[in-house]
Protein backbone atom coordinates (compact mmCIF):
# COMPACT_ATOMS: atom_id res chain seq x y z
CA UNK A 1 0.00 0.00 0.00
CA UNK A 2 1.27 3.32 -0.76
CA UNK A 3 1.75 5.81 2.17
CA UNK A 4 -0.39 8.50 2.65
CA UNK A 5 1.79 11.38 1.34
CA UNK A 6 2.86 10.14 -1.96
CA UNK A 7 -0.75 8.88 -2.36
CA UNK A 8 -1.65 12.57 -1.61
CA UNK A 9 0.66 14.18 -4.96
CA UNK A 10 -0.46 11.00 -7.20
CA UNK A 11 -4.20 12.04 -6.84
CA UNK A 12 -3.18 15.85 -7.60
CA UNK A 13 -1.39 14.94 -10.75
CA UNK A 14 -3.80 12.97 -11.86
CA UNK A 15 -6.49 15.57 -10.92
CA UNK A 16 -4.81 18.58 -12.82
CA UNK A 17 -3.89 16.63 -15.92
CA UNK A 18 -7.64 15.88 -16.29
CA UNK A 19 -7.92 19.45 -15.87
CA UNK A 20 -10.64 19.24 -13.22
CA UNK A 21 -9.04 20.09 -10.02
CA UNK A 22 -12.03 20.46 -8.49
CA UNK A 23 -13.33 17.31 -8.70
CA UNK A 24 -10.53 16.32 -6.34
CA UNK A 25 -12.68 17.39 -3.41
CA UNK A 26 -15.05 14.92 -3.76
CA UNK A 27 -11.91 11.69 -3.06
CA UNK A 28 -12.14 9.99 0.48
CA UNK A 29 -8.34 9.35 1.61
CA UNK A 30 -7.84 6.00 3.23
CA UNK A 31 -8.13 5.45 6.67
CA UNK A 32 -5.14 6.38 8.98
CA UNK A 33 -2.70 3.03 9.47
CA UNK A 34 -2.94 1.56 13.09
CA UNK A 35 -6.10 2.42 13.97
CA UNK A 36 -7.38 0.37 17.49
CA UNK A 37 -9.13 -2.56 16.77
CA UNK A 38 -12.97 -2.88 17.70
CA UNK A 39 -13.95 -4.05 20.93
CA UNK A 40 -15.08 -7.49 19.64
CA UNK A 41 -12.03 -8.11 17.75
CA UNK A 42 -10.05 -7.43 21.23
CA UNK A 43 -11.53 -9.41 23.11
CA UNK A 44 -11.55 -12.02 20.43
CA UNK A 45 -8.04 -11.65 20.64
CA UNK A 46 -7.53 -11.50 24.45
CA UNK A 47 -9.49 -14.38 25.59
CA UNK A 48 -11.92 -15.93 22.67
CA UNK A 49 -11.22 -18.93 20.66
CA UNK A 50 -8.39 -17.41 18.50
CA UNK A 51 -6.83 -16.08 21.40
CA UNK A 52 -5.32 -19.65 23.00
CA UNK A 53 -6.31 -18.89 25.94
CA UNK A 54 -7.39 -21.16 28.64
CA UNK A 55 -9.57 -21.15 31.62
CA UNK A 56 -8.37 -24.05 33.10
CA UNK A 57 -5.44 -23.66 33.28
CA UNK A 58 -4.17 -21.30 36.20
CA UNK A 59 -1.69 -18.11 35.61
CA UNK A 60 2.03 -18.79 36.35
CA UNK A 61 1.50 -23.04 35.55
CA UNK A 62 4.14 -24.56 37.11
CA UNK A 63 5.18 -21.57 38.58
CA UNK A 64 4.95 -19.69 41.58
CA UNK A 65 1.18 -19.20 43.10
CA UNK A 66 -1.45 -17.15 42.42
CA UNK A 67 -1.59 -14.36 45.30
CA UNK A 68 -5.11 -13.62 45.35
CA UNK A 69 -5.77 -10.07 47.48
CA UNK A 70 -9.36 -10.17 48.85
CA UNK A 71 -11.49 -7.33 50.77
CA UNK A 72 -15.00 -7.50 52.18
CA UNK A 73 -17.69 -4.81 52.17
CA UNK A 74 -20.37 -5.54 54.51
CA UNK A 75 -23.76 -4.21 53.39
CA UNK A 76 -26.03 -5.72 55.71
CA UNK A 77 -25.28 -8.18 58.84
CA UNK A 78 -28.46 -9.79 61.26
CA UNK A 79 -30.58 -12.59 61.82
CA UNK A 80 -28.05 -13.52 64.68
CA UNK A 81 -29.82 -16.71 65.76
CA UNK A 82 -29.37 -18.68 69.54
CA UNK A 83 -31.28 -21.66 68.79
CA UNK A 84 -29.41 -22.54 65.29
CA UNK A 85 -25.55 -20.35 66.35
CA UNK A 86 -25.39 -18.78 63.06
CA UNK A 87 -26.20 -15.32 61.88
CA UNK A 88 -27.07 -14.09 57.89
CA UNK A 89 -24.84 -11.03 56.20
CA UNK A 90 -24.89 -9.32 52.75
CA UNK A 91 -21.28 -8.86 51.69
CA UNK A 92 -19.28 -7.73 48.76
CA UNK A 93 -16.55 -10.03 48.12
CA UNK A 94 -13.80 -8.53 46.03
CA UNK A 95 -11.09 -10.60 44.32
CA UNK A 96 -8.11 -9.24 42.97
CA UNK A 97 -4.98 -11.32 41.36
CA UNK A 98 -2.79 -11.26 38.17
CA UNK A 99 -2.91 -13.36 35.05
CA UNK A 100 -0.04 -11.79 32.91
CA UNK A 101 -2.03 -14.20 30.06
CA UNK A 102 -4.40 -10.90 30.10
CA UNK A 103 -2.05 -8.21 29.77
CA UNK A 104 -2.30 -5.98 26.73
CA UNK A 105 -0.85 -2.92 24.82
CA UNK A 106 -3.58 -3.19 21.99
CA UNK A 107 -6.16 -1.18 23.60
CA UNK A 108 -5.98 2.10 25.12
CA UNK A 109 -8.00 1.88 27.86
CA UNK A 110 -6.45 1.35 31.38
CA UNK A 111 -9.12 -1.01 32.39
CA UNK A 112 -11.92 -2.60 30.26
CA UNK A 113 -15.28 -3.48 32.62
CA UNK A 114 -16.60 -6.49 31.29
CA UNK A 115 -20.15 -8.20 30.93
CA UNK A 116 -20.21 -10.89 33.65
CA UNK A 117 -20.69 -13.57 30.96
CA UNK A 118 -17.23 -13.11 30.21
CA UNK A 119 -16.15 -14.75 33.63
CA UNK A 120 -16.61 -18.14 32.23
CA UNK A 121 -14.16 -17.49 30.21
CA UNK A 122 -10.91 -16.85 32.48
CA UNK A 123 -9.56 -17.89 34.75
CA UNK A 124 -11.19 -17.36 38.63
CA UNK A 125 -9.76 -18.38 42.36
CA UNK A 126 -11.70 -21.86 43.57
CA UNK A 127 -12.36 -19.83 47.04
CA UNK A 128 -15.77 -20.78 48.99
CA UNK A 129 -16.56 -20.15 52.80
CA UNK A 130 -15.25 -22.94 55.42
CA UNK A 131 -18.06 -21.64 58.01
CA UNK A 132 -21.03 -21.44 55.48
CA UNK A 133 -24.20 -23.29 56.31
CA UNK A 134 -26.03 -21.63 53.51
CA UNK A 135 -25.77 -19.37 50.68
CA UNK A 136 -27.52 -17.81 47.79
CA UNK A 137 -26.70 -15.15 44.47
CA UNK A 138 -28.54 -11.74 43.55
CA UNK A 139 -29.65 -12.25 40.45
CA UNK A 140 -31.90 -8.71 40.25
CA UNK A 141 -31.87 -7.01 38.12
CA UNK A 142 -29.39 -8.66 36.41
CA UNK A 143 -26.34 -10.56 37.89
CA UNK A 144 -24.62 -8.87 40.69
CA UNK A 145 -20.91 -9.32 39.79
CA UNK A 146 -18.16 -7.24 38.51
CA UNK A 147 -15.47 -8.36 36.24
CA UNK A 148 -12.59 -5.65 35.25
CA UNK A 149 -9.30 -6.32 33.66
CA UNK A 150 -6.51 -3.63 33.73
CA UNK A 151 -3.66 -3.29 31.36
CA UNK A 152 -0.95 -5.05 33.56
CA UNK A 153 -3.16 -8.04 34.04
CA UNK A 154 -4.44 -7.43 37.17
CA UNK A 155 -8.17 -8.98 37.03
CA UNK A 156 -10.75 -7.40 39.97
CA UNK A 157 -13.50 -9.92 40.48
CA UNK A 158 -16.69 -8.31 42.52
CA UNK A 159 -19.81 -10.38 43.85
CA UNK A 160 -22.54 -9.87 45.66
CA UNK A 161 -23.40 -12.34 48.00
CA UNK A 162 -25.92 -13.41 51.28
CA UNK A 163 -24.45 -15.83 53.33
CA UNK A 164 -25.79 -18.04 56.35
CA UNK A 165 -22.55 -18.76 58.57
CA UNK A 166 -21.86 -21.02 61.15
CA UNK A 167 -20.90 -18.96 64.45
CA UNK A 168 -21.04 -21.13 67.66
CA UNK A 169 -21.91 -18.99 70.89
CA UNK A 170 -20.85 -19.01 74.53
CA UNK A 171 -23.79 -18.05 76.37
CA UNK A 172 -23.68 -18.90 79.80
CA UNK A 173 -23.03 -14.68 80.46
CA UNK A 174 -26.49 -14.55 78.48
CA UNK A 175 -28.20 -12.39 77.78
CA UNK A 176 -24.92 -9.52 79.03
CA UNK A 177 -22.92 -11.64 76.50
CA UNK A 178 -19.90 -10.82 73.76
CA UNK A 179 -20.26 -13.01 71.09
CA UNK A 180 -16.77 -13.35 68.33
CA UNK A 181 -18.28 -15.16 64.90
CA UNK A 182 -15.75 -15.40 62.39
CA UNK A 183 -15.49 -15.53 58.72
CA UNK A 184 -13.08 -17.99 56.82
CA UNK A 185 -12.44 -17.90 53.12
CA UNK A 186 -11.11 -21.05 52.28
CA UNK A 187 -9.18 -22.42 48.56
CA UNK A 188 -11.00 -25.66 47.99
CA UNK A 189 -8.92 -27.76 45.22
CA UNK A 190 -5.64 -25.46 44.99
CA UNK A 191 -3.12 -26.17 47.44
CA UNK A 192 -0.73 -23.19 48.99
CA UNK A 193 1.65 -24.55 45.70
CA UNK A 194 -0.97 -22.69 43.61
CA UNK A 195 -2.77 -20.17 45.52
CA UNK A 196 -2.06 -18.03 48.14
CA UNK A 197 -5.23 -15.50 49.52
CA UNK A 198 -4.31 -12.20 51.60
CA UNK A 199 -6.23 -9.57 53.28
CA UNK A 200 -5.75 -5.80 50.64
CA UNK A 201 -3.56 -3.87 53.03
CA UNK A 202 -5.95 -0.64 53.38
CA UNK A 203 -9.42 -1.05 54.04
CA UNK A 204 -9.97 -5.32 53.98
CA UNK A 205 -13.51 -4.76 55.74
CA UNK A 206 -15.50 -2.36 55.07
CA UNK A 207 -18.85 -1.76 56.66
CA UNK A 208 -21.91 0.41 55.49
CA UNK A 209 -22.09 3.71 57.26
CA UNK A 210 -25.64 3.19 57.89
CA UNK A 211 -25.62 -0.59 59.16
CA UNK A 212 -27.36 -1.33 62.64
CA UNK A 213 -28.36 -4.45 64.09
CA UNK A 214 -31.28 -5.28 66.33
CA UNK A 215 -29.73 -7.06 69.31
CA UNK A 216 -25.86 -6.49 68.97
CA UNK A 217 -23.45 -3.41 68.66
CA UNK A 218 -20.87 -4.13 65.77
CA UNK A 219 -17.48 -3.79 67.75
CA UNK A 220 -15.40 -1.55 64.82
CA UNK A 221 -12.08 -4.17 65.71
CA UNK A 222 -12.09 -6.79 63.66
CA UNK A 223 -9.68 -9.80 64.05
CA UNK A 224 -7.72 -10.46 60.32
CA UNK A 225 -5.79 -13.47 60.46
CA UNK A 226 -5.08 -16.51 58.56
CA UNK A 227 -6.50 -19.92 59.11
CA UNK A 228 -4.25 -22.00 56.59
CA UNK A 229 -6.01 -26.01 56.96
CA UNK A 230 -4.16 -28.80 57.05
CA UNK A 231 -5.55 -31.96 54.85
CA UNK A 232 -4.97 -35.35 53.58
CA UNK A 233 -5.33 -34.19 50.71
CA UNK A 234 -2.65 -31.07 50.87
CA UNK A 235 -1.97 -27.61 52.77
CA UNK A 236 -4.74 -24.97 51.70
CA UNK A 237 -4.62 -21.09 51.92
CA UNK A 238 -7.63 -19.78 54.39
CA UNK A 239 -7.80 -16.38 55.55
CA UNK A 240 -10.37 -15.17 58.13
CA UNK A 241 -12.14 -12.16 59.91
CA UNK A 242 -14.03 -11.96 63.28
CA UNK A 243 -16.56 -10.00 64.65
CA UNK A 244 -17.34 -9.16 67.91
CA UNK A 245 -20.70 -8.76 68.72
CA UNK A 246 -21.50 -6.86 71.91
CA UNK A 247 -25.52 -7.47 73.09
CA UNK A 248 -27.56 -4.91 73.92
CA UNK A 249 -29.69 -6.12 76.87
CA UNK A 250 -32.50 -3.51 76.59
CA UNK A 251 -35.28 -5.83 75.09
CA UNK A 252 -34.43 -8.52 77.42
CA UNK A 253 -34.81 -6.13 80.75
CA UNK A 254 -38.34 -4.94 79.53
CA UNK A 255 -39.58 -8.75 78.78
CA UNK A 256 -38.02 -10.65 81.36
CA UNK A 257 -36.10 -8.68 84.11
CA UNK A 258 -38.46 -5.83 85.21
CA UNK A 259 -41.61 -8.29 84.74
CA UNK A 260 -40.02 -11.01 87.34
CA UNK A 261 -38.59 -8.28 89.14
CA UNK A 262 -42.25 -6.70 89.67
CA UNK A 263 -43.28 -10.28 90.35
CA UNK A 264 -41.05 -10.84 93.35
CA UNK A 265 -41.87 -7.63 94.61
CA UNK A 266 -45.83 -8.49 94.32
CA UNK A 267 -45.15 -11.61 96.28
CA UNK A 268 -43.98 -10.08 99.05
CA UNK A 269 -47.51 -8.05 99.41
CA UNK A 270 -49.05 -11.10 101.06
CA UNK A 271 -46.46 -10.40 104.23
CA UNK A 272 -48.54 -7.10 105.32
CA UNK A 273 -52.12 -8.91 104.56
CA UNK A 274 -53.93 -10.38 107.83
CA UNK A 275 -52.78 -14.26 108.65
CA UNK A 276 -56.78 -14.85 109.06
CA UNK A 277 -57.57 -13.83 105.01
CA UNK A 278 -56.22 -17.18 103.77
CA UNK A 279 -57.53 -17.28 100.35
CA UNK A 280 -55.93 -13.90 99.77
CA UNK A 281 -52.69 -15.13 100.51
CA UNK A 282 -52.62 -18.39 99.19
CA UNK A 283 -53.93 -16.94 96.15
CA UNK A 284 -51.28 -14.42 96.00
CA UNK A 285 -48.32 -16.72 96.40
CA UNK A 286 -49.84 -19.24 93.83
CA UNK A 287 -50.32 -16.74 91.02
CA UNK A 288 -47.02 -15.93 91.41
CA UNK A 289 -45.26 -18.67 91.79
CA UNK A 290 -47.37 -19.54 88.41
CA UNK A 291 -46.44 -16.41 86.62
CA UNK A 292 -42.34 -16.46 87.17
CA UNK A 293 -43.05 -20.46 85.88
CA UNK A 294 -44.39 -19.23 83.23
CA UNK A 295 -41.65 -16.28 82.61
CA UNK A 296 -38.89 -18.86 83.01
CA UNK A 297 -40.16 -20.66 80.44
CA UNK A 298 -40.36 -17.96 78.17
CA UNK A 299 -36.88 -17.28 78.26
CA UNK A 300 -35.71 -20.54 77.45
CA UNK A 301 -37.89 -20.88 74.46
CA UNK A 302 -35.55 -18.68 71.91
CA UNK A 303 -32.36 -20.58 73.56
CA UNK A 304 -30.37 -23.71 72.48
CA UNK A 305 -30.63 -26.32 75.03
CA UNK A 306 -27.49 -26.34 76.97
CA UNK A 307 -25.59 -28.20 79.60
CA UNK A 308 -24.57 -25.25 81.44
CA UNK A 309 -26.25 -22.40 83.21
CA UNK A 310 -26.24 -19.49 81.73
CA UNK A 311 -27.16 -15.79 83.74
CA UNK A 312 -30.92 -15.58 82.86
CA UNK A 313 -31.32 -19.42 83.99
CA UNK A 314 -29.77 -18.24 87.47
CA UNK A 315 -31.89 -14.72 87.80
CA UNK A 316 -35.29 -16.52 86.88
CA UNK A 317 -34.38 -19.65 89.51
CA UNK A 318 -33.42 -16.95 92.42
CA UNK A 319 -36.53 -15.15 91.71
CA UNK A 320 -38.82 -18.40 91.38
CA UNK A 321 -37.28 -19.16 95.00
CA UNK A 322 -38.03 -15.97 96.29
CA UNK A 323 -41.42 -16.19 95.34
CA UNK A 324 -42.21 -19.53 96.26
CA UNK A 325 -40.27 -18.98 99.83
CA UNK A 326 -42.97 -16.06 100.38
CA UNK A 327 -45.68 -18.72 99.50
CA UNK A 328 -44.11 -20.95 102.25
CA UNK A 329 -43.80 -18.04 104.68
CA UNK A 330 -47.50 -18.14 104.79
CA UNK A 331 -47.50 -21.99 105.65
CA UNK A 332 -45.18 -21.20 108.91
CA UNK A 333 -47.32 -18.01 109.99
CA UNK A 334 -50.49 -19.85 109.38
CA UNK A 335 -49.47 -23.03 111.10
CA UNK A 336 -47.75 -21.20 114.22
CA UNK A 337 -51.20 -19.15 114.55
CA UNK A 338 -52.68 -22.15 114.96
CA UNK A 339 -50.84 -23.99 117.30
CA UNK A 340 -53.32 -22.59 120.40
CA UNK A 341 -55.92 -25.46 119.13
CA UNK A 342 -53.29 -28.33 119.33
CA UNK A 343 -52.28 -26.99 122.85
CA UNK A 344 -55.75 -27.18 124.04
CA UNK A 345 -56.46 -30.13 122.52
CA UNK A 346 -53.58 -31.69 124.10
CA UNK A 347 -54.86 -30.24 127.21
CA UNK A 348 -57.86 -31.57 127.28
CA UNK A 349 -56.63 -34.89 126.36
CA UNK A 350 -54.45 -34.51 129.67
CA UNK A 351 -57.13 -34.06 131.73
CA UNK A 352 -59.30 -36.39 130.50
CA UNK A 353 -56.47 -38.94 131.38
CA UNK A 354 -56.49 -37.60 135.03
CA UNK A 355 -59.90 -38.26 135.57
CA UNK A 356 -59.42 -41.63 134.54
CA UNK A 357 -56.41 -42.61 136.61
CA UNK A 358 -58.40 -40.69 139.38
CA UNK A 359 -61.28 -43.19 139.18
CA UNK A 360 -58.53 -45.57 138.76
CA UNK A 361 -56.91 -45.06 142.05
CA UNK A 362 -60.63 -44.16 144.30
CA UNK A 363 -61.32 -47.67 143.18
CA UNK A 364 -58.27 -49.31 144.54
CA UNK A 365 -57.09 -47.34 147.37
CA UNK A 366 -60.75 -45.42 148.51
CA UNK A 367 -59.65 -42.30 148.84
CA UNK A 368 -60.89 -39.17 147.61
CA UNK A 369 -58.35 -36.91 145.53
CA UNK A 370 -59.40 -33.56 144.90
CA UNK A 371 -58.12 -31.77 141.28
CA UNK A 372 -57.21 -28.44 141.00
CA UNK A 373 -59.33 -27.20 137.45
CA UNK A 374 -56.96 -25.49 136.07
CA UNK A 375 -53.80 -27.39 137.16
CA UNK A 376 -52.13 -29.67 135.55
CA UNK A 377 -51.47 -32.44 137.67
CA UNK A 378 -48.77 -35.16 137.15
CA UNK A 379 -46.63 -35.25 134.15
CA UNK A 380 -46.93 -33.77 131.13
CA UNK A 381 -46.83 -36.27 128.15
CA UNK A 382 -44.39 -35.85 125.78
CA UNK A 383 -46.01 -33.30 123.23
CA UNK A 384 -45.94 -30.76 126.29
CA UNK A 385 -42.58 -30.78 126.01
CA UNK A 386 -42.00 -29.31 122.42
CA UNK A 387 -40.06 -26.55 122.17
CA UNK A 388 -43.00 -24.21 120.77
CA UNK A 389 -44.92 -24.60 123.88
CA UNK A 390 -42.51 -23.70 126.11
CA UNK A 391 -42.22 -20.09 127.63
CA UNK A 392 -45.84 -20.04 128.03
CA UNK A 393 -47.87 -18.15 130.99
CA UNK A 394 -48.21 -19.84 133.75
CA UNK A 395 -51.91 -21.13 134.55
CA UNK A 396 -52.50 -21.72 130.56
CA UNK A 397 -55.46 -19.22 130.36
CA UNK A 398 -57.15 -19.32 127.51
CA UNK A 399 -56.48 -15.09 126.38
CA UNK A 400 -52.98 -15.72 126.86
CA UNK A 401 -52.30 -18.82 125.40
CA UNK A 402 -53.81 -17.76 122.10
CA UNK A 403 -51.99 -14.36 122.00
CA UNK A 404 -48.51 -15.71 122.31
CA UNK A 405 -49.08 -18.09 119.29
CA UNK A 406 -50.57 -15.14 117.13
CA UNK A 407 -47.83 -12.73 118.66
CA UNK A 408 -45.28 -15.25 117.45
CA UNK A 409 -46.85 -15.69 113.84
CA UNK A 410 -47.13 -11.79 113.19
CA UNK A 411 -43.48 -11.80 114.74
CA UNK A 412 -42.44 -13.78 111.66
CA UNK A 413 -44.93 -11.58 109.04
CA UNK A 414 -42.83 -8.40 110.73
CA UNK A 415 -39.25 -10.51 109.80
CA UNK A 416 -40.17 -11.43 106.37
CA UNK A 417 -40.71 -7.76 105.86
CA UNK A 418 -37.04 -6.58 106.33
CA UNK A 419 -35.33 -10.26 105.52
CA UNK A 420 -37.28 -10.54 101.91
CA UNK A 421 -36.47 -6.95 100.22
CA UNK A 422 -32.88 -6.91 101.91
CA UNK A 423 -32.03 -10.59 100.75
CA UNK A 424 -33.34 -9.93 97.57
CA UNK A 425 -31.10 -6.57 97.11
CA UNK A 426 -28.18 -8.16 98.38
CA UNK A 427 -28.66 -10.94 95.47
CA UNK A 428 -29.37 -8.11 92.98
CA UNK A 429 -25.67 -6.37 93.83
CA UNK A 430 -23.83 -9.76 93.41
CA UNK A 431 -25.31 -10.60 90.28
CA UNK A 432 -24.94 -7.48 88.07
CA UNK A 433 -21.39 -7.17 90.16
CA UNK A 434 -20.44 -10.56 88.38
CA UNK A 435 -22.31 -10.57 84.93
CA UNK A 436 -22.23 -7.22 84.11
CA UNK A 437 -18.90 -5.90 85.41
CA UNK A 438 -16.51 -8.36 86.12
CA UNK A 439 -17.07 -11.37 83.95
CA UNK A 440 -17.67 -8.42 80.59
CA UNK A 441 -14.02 -7.30 81.62
CA UNK A 442 -12.77 -10.61 81.75
CA UNK A 443 -14.40 -11.04 78.03
CA UNK A 444 -13.03 -7.69 76.72
CA UNK A 445 -9.69 -8.71 78.32
CA UNK A 446 -9.17 -11.71 75.75
CA UNK A 447 -10.85 -9.95 72.64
Amino acid sequence: MLSLVPWMVWVSSVCFLQGRPGSCKEIKLPSRVGKAPSPSDFLDKLMGRTSGYDARIRPNFKGPPVNVTINLFINSFGSITETTMDYRLNVFLRQQWNDPRLAYKEYPDDSLDLDPSMLDSIWKPDLFFANEKGANFHEVTTDNKLLRIFQDGNVLYSIRLTLILSCPMDLMNFPMDIQTCSMQLESFGYTMNDLCFQWLDIGPVQVADDLMLPQFVLKEEKDLGYCTKHYNTGKFACIEVKFHLERQMGYYLIQMYIPSLLTVILSWVSFWINMDAAPARVGLGITTVLTMTTQSSGSRASLPKVSYVKAIDIWMAVCLLFVFAALLEYAAVNFVSRQHKEFFRLRKRIKEQQRQRTEQELVEQSQAYFLHSYGVAGDAPPEMDAPIFQALPHGFPLYDIRKQFVDRAKRIDTISRAVFPLSFLCFNVFYWLTYKVLRNEAIRATL
